[in-house]
């Protein structure tokens, strides 16, 4: 109705998944990343969570796009099943031809057992991706664990992705569900976009449907993002309502006026002083429960200093992916070793607090990371004192640098190719940092202070956490990850690189044409990145790397082989 009116080609808010309005945000493409390194491990459970309209479909479509082709999937939409019923949905999906009266739960297992082997033998990965799966009954949870008991010497024959909303958290925290929650090799939850990313997305879709110009008012968009909450289906239905009233109004631009009343209209008249008043709710109870709990952790911590002597000194150390919170390690608290707790995993003969004092001896940690950024630093030739210069990612900026952090794996550092701080954990250290330096076969070289040590990866892999922080240059007038129809000066860098490195001529050589796009994401597919053909921090490292042999890299010349 408004289209015309704005000038647009199509609609841009519609709740339909598109494939053309595919927006991959930094938690989207990380969460595929997770999904495509829990392919690549092979054996165990990976598991997806969000919110309702959060992107997890978006993800997934993302990541049929994607697969290896040595990958062979039994995908399920509808997982309120029996354990039959599953069974015979994953010999449907694998193209197991079965007896259409067959009731037997042996029968389908032997089926499924010797597809499963014959996929193996030709070289190829089997992979189970569930979605709305926090629908699956406990029942039928246990018999999904079960089939990962189909193994060879070697790995696990069968891949299980999990994807659901929160409750589906819930669910595998139930006793009874213990042993497969002890499985999951790695988690991610995808959190609503943040008001940059949003933002981002209005543009995004808006520029698909046919306009450049700024549509939504700076205000605007910031009451979008706080009504929606950063859930990409509502910002759709807020979006095209306010676009809507504003065509009624014969407004060519949206403004809060125009997206209060569409908000009123889409999610109820008293949504704002509702979400105020439960906020109000919550928190008056919640702080003071939070001060009792403390006082009372405190009390017992205290109880418990003189018996520090019983304790278990061999207590495991486990990890979980999640998002924005760059995901902490757990540490076990049942005494239980790490054979105890999953027999598949072989048990540590030393705690990683004993490793660690192996590995550092009483040298002094670096808690804050002041010290590692101090390192880091010097590798770009900056000279940074910390708690006298400005905070580290401020002055790095400063020489056009750029900060990325988050959690990874040592492929992806290799992928990356820069040098990193790395954050570790103990039970009884605590948290420090170190500066990773190079990767070495399968060794790792650090360095804590002035001190450099070169450890085994496998060694190290206890005691840190995932988390990673590295600098990387930023080319002149980036902003944030481009994508088709921008002109700007880093789109000129890109295509110059193009023309230096495959020599193919880009014309304009300013702007993001479907031509650099395609060839951006082919580019992203051949280097191990998300191949979404927009230019984002992560395709810039590798180009760096290719193109300007000054920039600090891990000093390795055996990348390929970091796992």
């Amino acid at each position: 109705m408004y289209n015309d009116f704005f000038g647009l080609k199509e609609t841009p808010f519609t709740i339909a998944p598109d494939p053309r309005y595919l927006f991959m945000s930094e938690r989207h493409r990380d969460a595929l990343a997770h999904l495509l390194y829990g392919i690549g491990v092979g054996g165990g459970f990976v598991l997806l969570t969000g919110e309702v309209g959060t992107g997890k479909t978006t993800v997934c479509r993302c990541l049929l796009e994607q697969l290896p082709a040595n990958v062979r999937l039994a995908y399920i939409l509808n997982p309120k099943l029996n354990a039959i019923e599953l069974m015979a949905t994953m010999c449907d999906e694998l193209g197991i031809e079965y007896d259409a009266k067959e009731s037997s739960l042996k029968t389908f297992t032997d089926l499924l057992s010797g597809r499963l082997l014959a996929n193996h033998e030709q070289g190829l990965n089997t992979v189970l991706m569930i979605d709305e799966a926090q629908n699956l009954s406990v029942e039928v949870l246990e018999q999904i664990r079960l089939l990962t008991n189909l193994e060879t010497n070697q790995k696990k024959l069968l891949q299980i992705i999990l994807i659901g909303q929160p409750e589906l958290q819930e669910l595998l925290a139930k006793k009874e569900l213990r042993q497969l929650a002890q499985r999951i090799t790695a988690r991610y939850h995808l959190r609503p976009l943040s008001l940059n990313e949003t933002k981002s997305y209005l543009e995004h879709r808006l520029r698909i449907a046919g306009v450049i110009r700024p549509v939504f008012k700076a205000s605007a968009v910031k009451q979008i993002h706080q009504a929606s909450g950063g859930v990409p289906r509502l910002i759709n239905v807020i979006s095209d309502r306010a676009m809507l009233g504003a065509f009624a109004e014969n407004l060519h631009h949206v403004d809060t006026r125009t997206v209060t009343k569409a908000v009123e209209e889409v999610l109820g008249h008293n949504s704002y002083k509702n979400d105020v008043m439960n906020d109000i709710r919550y928190w008056k109870w919640a702080l003071p429960a939070t001060l009792l709990i403390a006082v009372l952790g405190l009390t017992l911590w205290f109880m418990g200093i003189s018996d520090k002597d019983n304790v278990a000194s061999n207590q495991p150390l486990t990890v979980s992916v999640d998002d924005s919170e760059h995901s902490t390690a757990s540490v076990a608290q049942s005494g239980l070793t790490v054979a105890e707790q999953d027999p598949m995993k072989e048990p540590l003969n030393k705690s990683p607090d004993q490793l660690a004092s192996d590995f550092w001896g009483e040298q002094s940690w670096d808690r804050s990371g002041a010290i590692a950024h101090q390192n880091l630093l010097a590798l770009w030739g900056i000279s940074y004192i910390p708690f006298q210069s400005s905070d580290a990612c401020t002055m790095a900026s400063e020489y056009g640098l750029g900060c990325d952090e988050g959690m990874t794996d040592w492929k992806f550092l290799g992928q990356l190719n820069r040098p990193a701080n790395l954050k570790f954990r103990t039970l009884q250290g605590g948290d420090f940092w170190g500066t990773l330096i190079a990767i070495k076969d399968q060794s790792a070289v650090i360095q804590f202070g002035e001190n450099q040590v070169t450890i085994e990866r496998k060694k190290l892999n206890p005691l840190w956490t995932g988390e990673y922080q590295l600098f990387w240059k930023v080319p002149a007038g980036y902003r944030e990850p481009i994508g088709v129809g921008v002109r700007s000066s880093a789109v000129n860098w890109l295509t110059h690189f193009i023309e230096t490195y495959e020599g193919i001529t880009i014309t304009p050589g300013n702007y993001f044409s479907e031509e650099v796009s395609d060839w951006l994401a082919l580019f992203q597919m051949e280097h191990g990145l998300v191949s979404d053909g927009l230019l984002g921090k992560h395709s810039i490292m590798v180009i760096n790397s290719l193109s300007e042999p000054s920039i600090p890299k891990l000093q390795s010349s055996e990348l390929q082989a970091v796992n």
